[in-house]
């Protein structure tokens, strides 16, 4: 029986940041990982889903290119290709977390575990292993829903999608959330007809309206059809597949996808409740320091409560590895930034705009169009705004982007609003010209009732 300082279970982004961040600190670690090495995130998740955009925003290019001087003759789109390049992508940085691992003296342990002690893991095929502390970074993994089933075949979850081998001519997303719009820009823009079904009133509802609503002017304008406020009531497959939609409709099409979030992998780790550890909802029950009710044992990421975000993964286990250390750090998940790569892009970072309106009455609301940026239009990219939400004294409540570049862009305010700077302060700083990112310096000006290149 092996015993280590820290045994972290799960190795995706926050798994693998955890183990990295202890061993720099000089803690004997081990991460137990029952299937691919980086989590959804690197095989299932943000790095082949990004891999695909990237193409689709080259395309995107290339089809407006004449407006530049540039006309291209034409233009073959290799879809097979695009996912050999995404899989070649995932393989080389799944290889460098493993060169990392084994570069910080990190051991990885294949196979399933369970907790079997306060300070044991039990591990499928690979006996027990004893932990001074115990983190677990088990993720989450697609939810469904009970009419409809997924087969990976005609009916596919965000995972199987990325496995398809053909670019279908139509596709049925159930679930207009961010996995959702993001795969309706991908498949739009290679050429699919993309039709969405989403239940409440708008895409997106984690955004303000206003980015919602831009989001689905722009969807329609490129041909998406979108059903707010609808369900999906079967799929059926009788010679075609089809779906249909609460109110009557039927849609016929070649695949659909189900992205109606996810859910966490906190089952399925043995007997919790022996060990300490409450569940609610499914999701691991921690205090303000990321300990579950055993005092060595943390949980990080999707399994806990909080944004489902793969950079909030890498910041828990860092907090949580911070404590085990005796730093006492509590996590601030108001700085952590939403980043959506639609096309346009949306990202934000703090409280929207009718939240803020809700909590604070004094609140105030600054916008600068990308429109007034020149390098937005010489660019070609000026559908857009920033958002700057502050309270009375300045201080940064939220910040919003939608148009190019924002899941980019919005460091800098991530950076303003974690660093405490007031809006007048950020106002202050000194932007290249002509970058984009003079929208944000232009939309502190506003605020702050000194607008330079708006009315």
């Amino acid at each position: 029986m092996t015993n280590y300082d820290i045994a972290i279970i799960g190795s995706g982004p926050g798994g693998y940041v955890a183990a990295i961040y202890a061993a720099r600190h000089k803690l004997k670690t081990c991460v137990i990982e029952k299937g691919l090495v980086g989590g959804t995130c690197l095989n299932r998740g943000c790095i082949p889903t990004k891999s695909f955009l990237n193409s689709a925003s080259i395309l995107s290019e290339i089809k407006s290119s004449s407006e530049y001087g540039i006309d291209v003759s034409g233009y073959n789109i290799d879809f097979a290709k695009m996912a050999s390049r995404k899989d070649e992508a995932v393989l080389r940085l799944r290889a460098g977390i493993e060169t990392l691992f084994r570069g910080n003296k990190i051991e990885l342990i294949r196979g399933r575990a369970e907790i079997s002690g306060p300070d044991a893991i039990k591990i499928e095929g690979a006996g027990t292993i004893t932990a001074k502390n115990i983190i677990i970074a088990a993720g989450s993994r697609p939810a469904n829903l009970p009419n409809v089933k997924i087969d990976e075949a005609d009916v596919l979850s965000s995972d199987g999608i990325l496995d398809i081998k053909t670019l279908p001519k139509s596709l049925v997303i159930i679930g207009g959330g961010v996995i959702g719009c993001e795969f309706a820009s991908l498949y739009n823009t290679l050429g699919s007809k993309v039709i969405i079904v989403e239940f409440t009133d708008r895409l997106i509802p984690t955004q303000s309206r206003e980015a919602s609503k831009k989001l689905e002017m722009s969807f329609k304008k490129r041909g998406i059809d979108i059903f707010t406020s609808s369900s999906a009531e079967t799929v059926t497959k009788d010679g075609a597949l089809k779906v249909s939609v609460s109110g009557g409709t039927s849609i016929e099409c070649e695949k659909v996808l189900v992205s109606v979030g996810r859910r966490p992998e906190a089952d399925g780790l043995g007997d919790m409740k022996a060990a300490g550890i409450a569940l609610d909802k499914g999701r691991i029950v921690v205090d303000e320091h990321l300990r579950t009710g055993a005092k060595n044992i943390f949980a990080i990421g999707d399994c806990i409560n909080g944004p489902l975000l793969a950079h909030k993964a890498s910041y828990d286990g860092i907090v949580a590895i911070d404590n085990i250390l005796g730093k006492a750090r509590k996590p601030d998940y108001s700085n952590v930034p939403s980043c959506i790569w639609t096309e346009p892009e949306i990202a934000s970072v703090g409280i929207c705009e009718e939240e803020a309106k809700a909590k604070y009455p004094d609140a105030r609301i600054a916008k600068f169009p990308y429109m007034g940026s020149g390098k937005a239009y010489i660019m070609g990219k000026s559908e857009g705004f920033a958002k700057i939400i502050g309270d009375k004294d300045g201080k940064i409540l939220g910040v919003e982007m939608f148009g190019a570049l924002a899941c980019e862009l919005i460091a800098e305010a991530v950076l303003a609003k974690t660093a405490g700077l007031t809006i007048e302060e950020w106002s202050r700083a000194v932007h290249g010209h002509p970058t984009l990112s003079e929208i944000l310096q232009e939309a502190a000006h506003v605020f702050c009732g000194t607008p330079i290149h708006g009315l």
